[in-house]
C-alpha cells in the first residue's frame, strides 16, 4: 500500500489488486490523463484503512475479487455499504459469481483477459464523463422507474424521471441537459411510440437520443418505435448489462455528433481565417503583376511578359480558390444571409453567358441558350450569379476544344428549371456521391488542365438549398453532363429564411 500525501484536488481511484504487474500497468496509464490520485492496495485490510481515509474522495474503487487476506470476495458488500463506488475485476468469472457480484450492488464487473486492462480504461473514462449526461425515464411503472434509474445512478448518469407523456415533455422543456430518453410504450394516455414521434417533431435541433422500452407483445412494436423516431429499442425483461451497453452507446453516439459539429465549426473557422489573411498578399501580387504587364516598370521582353502573365493567371486562380475558401467557411457555419428582391433571372443569366464568352471562345468552346419566358422572382442575384458562374466554368473546364456548351431555363409548375449541359466525359459511374461534397472530386480532370478546389459543386448545393430549390446532376459516361438546380417561383415555397 502506499500512502503518500497525494493530489488533494483529484478526484481518488483506488486500485485494489494484488498482481504488481496489473497494478503498474493500471496505475501508469490511469495517470496520464491527469484527472485522478490514484492510490493502491494489495490486500483487504489496506484497501479499507485508504477507504475510511479517503471515503469523500473516493471516485472510484476498483476490487480485485480474490485476496490474500480475502478469497471469497469479501470486499465487495464492504465497499459497497461503504457506498463506494466500485468496479469489480477479477479472472473467476461463471454465472454463481456475475449474480452474487451484480446483486451486491456494484457498477460492473470486468473479466480479466488480454483486452480487460484497455477495457477498464475505458469504462473509467466512460464513467467519468457519464456524470455530466442526463437521462429521463418516461414509465408509469414505479417499480420500472425505480429499476431503471437505479442502473442509471450505477453508471453514474443523472436521472430524470416522468410518469406519462405530459410530464416528460414538461421535463424535456425544462431541463436542456436532458440527452438521452428512455420511453415506455404503455403508459396512460398517449402511447411511447406517439410520444417518440412527439418529441422528434417537438425538438428537431435538439440532440436526443430515444430508446424505446417495453415488452415485445407485438413484434412490430419495436420497427414502429424507430420509425417514429426512436434511435433503438430495449425489450423487457432485460439484463444490467444490456441496459448499460443501450444507455451508454446512446451518450456516446450523441458525443461523437457533438465532436464531429465542434470540428467541422473549427474547420470553417480556420479555413476562413487562412483564406482572409491570404487576400492581402493575393491582392498585392495581383497589382504588382499588372503593373508590370502595362510596362509602368520598364519594357518587358517576350520571355519575361511570359512569366509575368504565367504569374498573373496563376495569381488569379488562388484569388479564385480563397474566395471558394472564404464562401464554403461563411455556408458551413450557417453564416450566410440572402439578399433577394424581385428580379429578372434571365436577364442575370444572359450577362453571366457574357462574362464567359472570352473563356470559352479560348478554347473553342461554342455558348448557346434556350430560355422560356419566365416571371420575376424573389432571389439573391450575387449568390445566384455565383451558382450559374460555378456552373458554366465546370461545363467550359471538363468540355473538349470545338464541343458546345448549353445552357436552358424553363418553368416546371411552380418552380424554375435551370441546366448546363456539356459534352466532356460526363461522370464516371459510383463517383457521382463526390460531385457535391466539400472537396469532393471525380477522377475526370479538366480538358485544359485548369485548377480546381473542389468546392464549387458544394456551394452551389448550399446556395440553391438556401433558396428553397435543389440540385442534381444526368449523365452519360462518355457523352457529358446536365447540371439542373430548381428554384421556386412563389414566395411562400422560397422560404424567405433570410
Amino acid at each position: 500500500m502506499r500512502y503518500e500525501p497525494g493530489k488533494p484536488d483529484l478526484p481518488i481511484i483506488l486500485l485494489v489488486e494484488d498482481s504488481r504487474s496489473i497494478v503498474a500497468e493500471l496505475e501508469r496509464r490511469l495517470a496520464v490523463s491527469g484527472r485522478f490520485d490514484v492510490r493502491t492496495a494489495e490486500s483487504l485490510a489496506q484497501a479499507r484503512t485508504l477507504a475510511l481515509a479517503f471515503q469523500d474522495r473516493i471516485f472510484l474503487a476498483i476490487l480485485d475479487l480474490i485476496l490474500p487476506d480475502a478469497q471469497d470476495g469479501e470486499i465487495v458488500p464492504l465497499f459497497c455499504d461503504m457506498g463506494i463506488p466500485s468496479l469489480v475485476f477479477t479472472s473467476d468469472f461463471n454465472e454463481t459469481t456475475r449474480q452474487r457480484v451484480m446483486s451486491s450492488g456494484v457498477i460492473d464487473y470486468v473479466v480479466k483477459d488480454s483486452f480487460a486492462v484497455d477495457m477498464l480504461l475505458e469504462y473509467v473514462e466512460r464513467l467519468f464523463r457519464n456524470r455530466d449526461v442526463t437521462v429521463l425515464v418516461v414509465d408509469d411503472s414505479d417499480s420500472s422507474r425505480h429499476s431503471m434509474t437505479g442502473l442509471l445512478h450505477r453508471q453514474m448518469f443523472r436521472a430524470v424521471v416522468a410518469e406519462d407523456a405530459e410530464g416528460a415533455l414538461a421535463a424535456l422543456d425544462a431541463d436542456s441537459s436532458i440527452s438521452v430518453v428512455l420511453v415506455d410504450q404503455e403508459m396512460p394516455g398517449m402511447k411511447g411510440v406517439e410520444l417518440t414521434s412527439v418529441i422528434r417533431k417537438r425538438f428537431p435541433a435538439r440532440p436526443l437520443s430515444l430508446i424505446g422500452v417495453s415488452h415485445l407483445d407485438d413484434p412490430l412494436l419495436a420497427a414502429r418505435f424507430i420509425k417514429a423516431g426512436a434511435d433503438d429499442f430495449l425489450s423487457k425483461p432485460f439484463e444490467a448489462e444490456e441496459f448499460n451497453c443501450r444507455v451508454t452507446h446512446s451518450a456516446q453516439m450523441l458525443e461523437q455528433v457533438a465532436e464531429l459539429r465542434e470540428l467541422g465549426e473549427l474547420r470553417n473557422r480556420f479555413l476562413g481565417m487562412a483564406a482572409h489573411d491570404l487576400r492581402s498578399p493575393i491582392n498585392g501580387i495581383h497589382g504588382f503583376s499588372k503593373m508590370l504587364m502595362e510596362g509602368l516598370c520598364g519594357e518587358l521582353n517576350e520571355d519575361q511578359r511570359e512569366v509575368i502573365e504565367y504569374i498573373h493567371t496563376a495569381n488569379r486562380h488562388m484569388n479564385s480558390m480563397v474566395n471558394d475558401l472564404l464562401d464554403i467557411s461563411v455556408i458551413e457555419s450557417g453564416q450566410l444571409k440572402l439578399l433577394r428582391r424581385e428580379q429578372d433571372f434571365t436577364r442575370m443569366v444572359e450577362f453571366r453567358l457574357r462574362v464567359h464568352t472570352v473563356g470559352a471562345r479560348q478554347k473553342n468552346i461554342r455558348l448557346e441558350q434556350e430560355f422560356e419566358p419566365l416571371p420575376e422572382f424573389l432571389f439573391d442575384e450575387r449568390r445566384m450569379g455565383q451558382v450559374v458562374d460555378n456552373l458554366l466554368s465546370n461545363a467550359l473546364k471538363f468540355s473538349p476544344a470545338g464541343g458546345t456548351v448549353r445552357v436552358s431555363l424553363h418553368g416546371e409548375g411552380a418552380d424554375l428549371v435551370c441546366s448546363v449541359c456539356d459534352q466532356g466525359e460526363g461522370i464516371p459511374p459510383g463517383e457521382e456521391d463526390n460531385l457535391f461534397a466539400s472537396f469532393g472530386k471525380t477522377s475526370v480532370r479538366p480538358t485544359a488542365g485548369e485548377s480546381s478546389t473542389g468546392l464549387g459543386l458544394s456551394i452551389v448545393r448550399r446556395i440553391v438549398e438556401e433558396h428553397g430549390g435543389k440540385v442534381w446532376v444526368e449523365s452519360e459516361y462518355g457523352k457529358g453532363a446536365c447540371f439542373f438546380f430548381s428554384l421556386p417561383l412563389d414566395r411562400e415555397t422560397a422560404g424567405e429564411k433570410n
